[in-house]
């Protein structure tokens, strides 16, 4: 899949990279930082971070960071007394970095500089709080964002936290990736992950317009591969790599050269992999040692795996004592209710061995005992598939309550599809996008889009929350944000970014995005236009079941574009997107098949196609039809029947089905002669045509009260050339 995705990517990322070039200068974020310092209220931190991307801060980060520590060292070793340090030099060349905006303010405060205290103070505040606004870092679409990971750690040190390790988590085929910390308060017991993003911050140093680093794999490429050398993080994301891609040795190897280096994350990804029987250096029965490692270094976790292995006497003898044990211990260090729903997990999975189906309820039973929210969802989406209304109400109410957005989401769609409860939906919705949560951003854009519900339309409104929910990861979401640009909803609208987003959300296997691409490529938008290359792409698409993509690729075997032209290709691929109910292509099928000068030409097939298409509600279908029971295509002749085909599909929009039966009553043709009918059907006519001919020739007609044969015939012209 990746190559036949990547073939355009060249073109596309030298385009992208020239949208986003920075010039050299930092006078706006210089500016901004001296306002900021004086009257932070009066500046927003969206345009703080902005301004810092578009400076040159980003790509000196590191030497800054650099000369920080080097006057802390010489701080520490005596050599320098904190006053005699430029702060303002050392902090603004790195101004989203905390620790030297807190040490400045502590060493001024310290000697009663209280102006120069309080200028860095406002500044490690006003940075502070913009980190933290909006977001609790419990998941990766809620992360707090920063530039580097070394600013991640200073916020978590700096917030009383005891940074146990950290990984890498990817989204969306590596299209996005994610720091995330295993932490522990200082003085504290429980053990928590809290989620980081620098993916802006990252574009920046790539110089490629944001978000788009992952439809080249330059996160993966440029980002993780280079930084696994030093980084026990990143080479625990390569061993991860190279497990999902079935590459076990070098899998293994990449998680012991991350143990090593120091992850302690590293000998779970490991473990598993033992458990799964794919080691070569660990023997089903040594897998225990690697999970007992990552528990004697502070990885609760570890211990829901040890537990899980002693009640399956998997790799270590049965014991149900040893397991409840194990259970007991994790409990005391996890969220309430989470060490239970982790066992559920896999116990219901097949990772290791068979489900085990008793086990795995009893334990999301414990869970949902312990009101862990999580687990109220899972048995919430167990009763509704099992049409237990009563009792999904009851336990989606109870994980919507405890603040879980995902059941927010799914509890407000239910109240606002089924219920028809509307304020209370849209309530919860609202609660749920502002978490951001993907699918309510989605939902909530489409609503203000549509002005579903009985809402207000807001375009502005949607176009916000589709971004916000794209920069999420959400497929429909960037698939939409493609569309916004392709047909020019988006201001600034540009046909190389719509591209982008589908190839974005195409590599993460969104069949309507892959469909699209090649819709791109077929006609040359945003993309080198290379119908071959469509060709690849619809066939890909096709494979995996979309109907569109099907009907595309006959589209282009009927016709020769791309692609030898073949009429058994196109009947084949027209077929397989009809049978998926796709009434286009039924269409397709029908009109090819009514074609004489196909050696396929079949009457009786082509009508047999129109009907099917005609119980899609098509009024294509409708419309051939009644062409062929008007000129006795393989059936008798039979006008009334035809003109009660013409008119279910006039009902249906079709403009030429309205001009024939103006026609007809104009003509008197199976019906008597009525020109109030003929008036009527004329104005459907136009405005199901939308042309300005038509609608001028009806003013005519309406004015003179004589519609005759050569102006129907203009009509009829007129029409058939749109």
């Amino acid at each position: 899949m990746k190559k036949i995705l990547f073939t355009p990517i060249i073109y596309l990322l030298a385009s992208c990279a020239t949208q986003t070039t920075v010039e050299p200068g930092d006078s706006q974020i210089r500016l901004l930082t001296e306002q900021v310092a004086s009257a932070p209220d009066t500046v927003a931190y969206e345009d703080f971070w902005v301004a810092y991307l578009e400076s040159q801060q980003p790509v000196n980060n590191i030497a800054a960071r650099d000369r920080y520590q080097t006057e802390m060292a010489a701080i520490e070793s005596g050599q320098k007394s904190c006053e005699a340090v430029d702060w303002k030099a050392v902090a603004n060349n790195n101004i989203l970095s905390l620790m030297p905006h807190l040490t400045a303010a502590e060493c001024y405060e310290s000697v009663g500089q209280l102006e120069a205290a309080n200028y860095h103070k406002n500044l490690f505040e006003f940075i502070a709080t913009g980190m933290l606004s909006g977001r609790n870092g419990e998941y990766n679409y809620s992360a707090f964002e920063v530039a580097s990971w070394a600013d991640a750690e200073d916020l978590l040190t700096i917030s009383g936290y005891e940074i146990i390790d950290s990984y890498i988590e990817f989204a969306n085929s590596r299209n996005a990736i994610y720091r995330v910390y295993n932490v522990r308060e200082v003085g504290g017991y429980q053990v928590s992950k809290i989620y980081f993003d620098n993916a802006r911050f990252l574009h920046r140093l790539l110089a490629i317009r944001y978000p788009f680093a992952g439809t080249s794999d330059q996160l993966y490429t440029d980002v993780i591969q280079i930084l696994a050398q030093t980084d026990y993080a990143a080479r625990h994301a390569e061993g991860i790599v190279f497990h999902a891609e079935g590459q076990y040795p070098q899998a293994e190897q990449a998680y012991l050269d991350a143990i090593v280096m120091g992850s302690i994350s590293a000998n779970i990804s490991l473990g598993r992999l033992c458990l799964s029987g794919k080691t070569e250096k660990f023997a089903l029965n040594e897998c225990a040692q690697l999970f007992v490692a990552a528990a004697e270094l502070g990885l609760e976790e570890a211990k829901v795996y040890l537990a899980y292995m002693a009640f399956m006497g998997l790799g270590i003898e049965s014991d149900t004592d040893l397991a409840t044990a194990l259970l007991s211990s994790a409990e005391q260090h996890l969220k309430k209710g989470q060490a239970e729903y982790e066992l559920y997990s896999l116990f219901a999975s097949e990772e290791f061995t068979s489900v085990n189906e008793v086990r795995a309820e009893q334990f999301l039973q414990a869970s949902a005992n312990k009101n862990y929210p999580m687990a109220y969802f899972t048995q919430a989406i167990g009763n509704l598939e099992q049409n237990n209304y009563y009792q999904f109400e009851q336990l989606i109410q109870k994980a919507s309550n405890s603040g879980f957005s995902p059941a927010q989401f799914f509890y407000a769609s239910y109240l606002l599809e089924e219920k028809k409860e509307i304020s209370e939906g849209m309530a919860l919705l609202n609660e749920a996008a502002v978490a951001g949560n993907p699918p309510a951003l989605y939902e909530r854009g489409r609503i203000a889009q549509f002005g579903a519900h009985g809402q207000p339309k807001d375009m502005s409104r949607s176009i916000r929350d589709y971004q916000a929910a794209a920069y999420r990861n959400h497929l429909p979401a960037q698939l939409k944000m493609g569309v916004l640009h392709s047909k020019e909803v988006i201001t600034d609208a540009n046909a190389e970014i719509a591209y982008a987003w589908y190839l974005l959300c195409g590599r993460a296997g969104n069949l309507e995005c892959i469909t699209n691409m090649g819709y791109s490529a077929e006609h040359g938008y945003g993309v080198e236009q290379s119908p071959a290359h469509a060709a690849e792409l619809y066939r890909l698409a096709a494979a995996e079941g979309s109907a569109i993509s099907n009907a595309r690729l006959a589209g282009l075997y009927e016709t020769g574009s791309g692609v030898e032209k073949d009429l058994e290709q196109a009947i084949h691929y027209y077929t397989q997107a009809a049978e998926s109910g796709l009434a286009n292509a039924m269409n397709k099928l029908g009109l090819m098949y009514l074609d004489t000068n196909n050696a396929i030409s079949d009457y009786s097939r082509a009508l047999y196609w129109f009907e099917r298409a005609a119980n899609q509600n098509s009024k294509y279908g409708y419309f051939n039809q009644a062409r062929m029971y008007e000129q006795g295509l393989g059936v008798e002749v039979n006008l009334d029947r035809a003109m009660s085909l013409y008119e279910e599909a006039s009902q249906r929009g079709h403009g030429m089905a309205s001009l024939r039966i103006a026609e007809a009553y104009s003509q008197g043709e199976s019906v008597d002669k009525n020109l109030d009918q003929v008036l009527h059907y004329l104005k459907l006519a136009t405005e199901q045509s939308d042309n300005l001919q038509l609608k001028q020739m009806l003013e005519d007609c309406a004015d003179t009260k004589d519609c005759n044969v050569s102006h129907l015939k203009q009509f009829l012209s007129g029409l058939s050339q749109e």
